[in-house]
């Protein structure tokens, strides 16, 4: 034991809180590496990045070990992916010791999916999240109208695509309305600028947009494969033909519009249907017309001469009827008149001078004179006597 140094021994003049040691390891680990840019590749564990102050917390592993690493705000928002756990990453970042905890960690700067690039990560990140909100939807996807006459279009002012579409657009039909709001199609601030030039046509009296631009590489694309861009033309109150690069690029924009068009040229093709083509259907159209009403004309003759049969063949039978009635009546009227009694070999007699049927021998008296009247001829009468 007395070869065992004493704790009294070890004990040197100064003793350290844990703040003061733990601010030494820092001073010592900035002055050696802190300072410094280093990367690291290791694989994403516990990603945290649903604060609201913003920041990213994760740690970054191997298989044998683990660093903690944070990515502030200010530099995680010009990145342009979201990290997910079990990704694996390249990082560039500097070492420090967070105090607190005493626990050191890498502030990371800059982060690198490892095997894919950045922006391609991000653009499938976004593609899924639009499809999850059903902006890609067929659903929600307008069709263009028969005959637009007004025309707004979102392109640059200098671009050739542009001249492609106005020269399209006078070919096919030149006394369209045209609107143009321009804008940049490529660059940083080219996104804004189109989420701009797209807002002011809404304000405007148009039957359908086309945002386009000409061909390009991937990164003179880009701002058609920004979020921002997408939901604005999500918003168009009218439907939107987008016509970015050449066939084979597909953006994000062109998943959102209601019509997509390989090139600005066929977007115009689209957008407007060739005069003489409008001609030959209002002529077409006419004909059937013409075709149609004769139809129904003839239709009408044929109902109006059936009803016209139907009805005289009505009145023709209610005057049969009537003429039969009529005869019946006749029949028994002349059954009951006083003719047929005479023609039976009866008379009548009436009193004169006022003629009044006798039909009652008391009426009469000597001497009055009477009427009588046979089936053939007349004698005037006088009483001379009566009987009851």
């Amino acid at each position: 034991m007395e070869d065992q140094p004493s704790f009294k021994k070890l004990l040197k003049d100064r003793i350290y809180t844990v703040s003061e040691i733990t601010s030494r390891i820092k001073e010592t680990i900035e002055e050696e590496i802190g300072f410094e840019y280093v990367w690291i590749v290791g694989e994403i564990s516990n990603f945290r990045g649903n604060y609201s102050s913003g920041h990213w917390y994760f740690s970054l592993k191997d298989s044998e070990t683990q660093i903690s690493a944070v990515c502030f705000k200010w530099a995680n928002q010009y990145i342009k992916f979201v990290p997910e756990d079990s990704m694996e990453v390249i990082c560039c970042g500097q070492i420090s010791v967070y105090e607190k905890q005493g626990s050191y960690q890498i502030n990371i700067r800059y982060i690198e999916p490892k095997g894919v690039g950045a922006q391609a990560l991000a653009l499938e990140q976004l593609k899924e999240k639009l499809l999850k909100e059903g902006l890609f939807d067929e659903e929600r996807k307008r069709p263009l109208p028969y005959l637009a006459r007004n025309i707004g279009i979102v392109t640059s002012p200098t671009g050739a695509a542009l001249q492609d579409i106005l020269k399209v657009l006078d070919r096919r039909f030149s006394n369209l309305d045209i609107l143009i709001s321009p804008t940049r199609v490529q660059g940083d601030e080219a996104p804004g600028e189109i989420v701009k030039a797209l807002g002011k046509l809404y304000k405007q009296d148009t039957d359908i947009i086309i945002l386009a631009r000409g061909g390009g590489s991937k990164e003179d694309l880009w701002a058609f494969n920004d979020e921002k861009v997408a939901r604005e033309i999500a918003k168009s109150p009218v439907p939107l033909i987008s016509a970015v690069g050449h066939e084979i690029d597909i953006t994000i924009a062109d998943l959102v519009a209601d019509v997509r068009a390989a090139t600005p040229s066929m977007a115009a093709e689209i957008a407007v249907r060739e005069k003489s083509e409008l001609k030959e259907d209002i002529n077409y159209l006419k004909e059937q017309i013409a075709f149609a009403l004769n139809n129904r004309v003839e239709i009408f003759a044929r109902e109006i001469d059936q009803l016209q049969t139907e009805f005289l063949y009505s009145v023709q039978v209610k005057v049969d009827s009537a003429s039969s009635e009529l005869s019946s009546l006749a029949g028994n009227l002349d059954a009951l008149s006083p003719l047929k009694v005479l023609d039976r070999g009866y008379s009548i007699t009436q009193k004169l001078p006022k003629k009044q049927i006798v039909k009652d021998s008391k009426k009469l008296k000597k001497g009055d004179e009477v009427l009588i009247s046979f089936n053939k001829g007349e004698a005037k009468c006088t009483v001379k006597e009566t009987k009851s």
